[in-house]
């Protein structure tokens, strides 16, 4: 019973946050501002959008070709086209539930090469390690290029606050943040955080430990750049698509990016989250909001079915095999 709950959880809540946010924020939203968001959508330049799908494709391929740097540690290692088909399935499967590409991805190797799905895995669990970490590395400098942009927000909204706050108001406050402090030490201590937290620092240290010590590191490593290097480029180019008389400076696009990476990878797919929360933050760039949500959707909603396409491709060449 408890399993099923959460499962039903991992699946449901995200989708229930996406629904949420969405009808969250176009209820902010006038009609006339409707009407510019869905002109802006419908008159983008999509040469752009296709451009930045070709570079997505491109970072999906890479990653193919990376996995078997680590697959050849188990013998001879899966065909190139194997590789773009478990990954193909396992981004589609990701959308529906989260999590469950990686199993996907290993099952397809598992059956087609006959290499063990605890192994394959590792391998996966050690890549998403490094990924997590240049996606980090890209977070620290999109805060250092945007740190006045943010101390100016959340100094002013502090300020806001308590300017129009009385005695009762910030004793309520501080009683808040009292209770929510003592809730957290008691999740933590109830739900064993703190131990997961520390088994998935050791996670990372063992992925990075795999990485270093396998054959062909530096093409491995290689790879994991131009893999990141093709998702900002596709972010940049898609930028253009919408039609805007600002422009964007390189913080805000930056600072929208690892928006929208986090929003994938913590939802299903970016659901409802990734449009939000990129309109959110280029609107602290002085972006409009209408600008922002317009940009937002053509990305998550050209991304969404370029994996579905690329998934259900994935899935005709697996039958094919067979």
């Amino acid at each position: 019973m408890k399993n099923n709950l959460i499962k039903f959880l991992k699946i449901g809540l995200p989708l229930f946050i996406g629904a949420w946010l969405i009808y969250y924020s176009y209820n902010q939203f006038t009609n006339e501002q409707l009407e510019q968001i869905y002109a802006q959508i419908k008159g983008a330049n999509y040469y752009y959008v296709i451009v930045g799908l070709i570079l997505a494709l491109l970072s999906h391929l890479s990653r193919a070709w990376r996995w078997n740097y680590m697959l050849s540690q188990f013998g001879k290692p899966p065909t190139f086209l194997t590789n773009i088909t478990a990954i193909g399935i396992g981004y589609a499967m990701n959308i529906f539930i989260p999590r469950s590409g990686e199993l996907s991805r290993a099952i397809v190797v598992n059956r087609n090469h006959g290499i063990p799905v605890n192994k394959a895995i590792g391998t996966i669990v050690a890549e998403r390690v490094l990924d997590f970490g240049i996606l980090l590395l890209i977070t620290a400098i999109a805060l250092l290029l945007s740190q006045d942009v943010f101390l100016e927000y959340f100094i002013g909204g502090f300020k806001s606050a308590f300017a129009k706050a009385n005695s009762s108001q910030l004793l309520l406050y501080l009683a808040i943040v009292i209770s929510v402090i003592i809730l957290g030490i008691f999740l933590i201590k109830r739900l064993g955080l703190y131990r997961k937290v520390l088994d998935f620092l050791k996670g990372m240290k063992e992925g990075f430990s795999t990485i270093w010590t396998m054959k062909k590191k530096w093409l491995y490593l290689i790879h994991t750049f131009f893999i990141w290097f093709m998702y900002l480029a596709m972010f940049y180019v898609s930028v253009f698509a919408i039609s805007y008389e600002g422009t964007f400076a390189v913080a805000a696009i930056l600072a929208a990016f690892v928006a929208g990476s986090f929003a994938v990878a913590f939802t299903n797919g970016g659901f409802g989250a990734y449009p939000f929360l990129i309109a959110q933050v280029l609107l602290l760039f002085h972006v409009p909001e209408t600008v922002g949500t317009s940009l937002g959707w053509i990305l998550w909603l050209s991304q969404t079915a370029l994996v579905l396409v690329y998934g259900l491709i994935s899935f005709i060449l697996l039958s094919l095999k067979k």
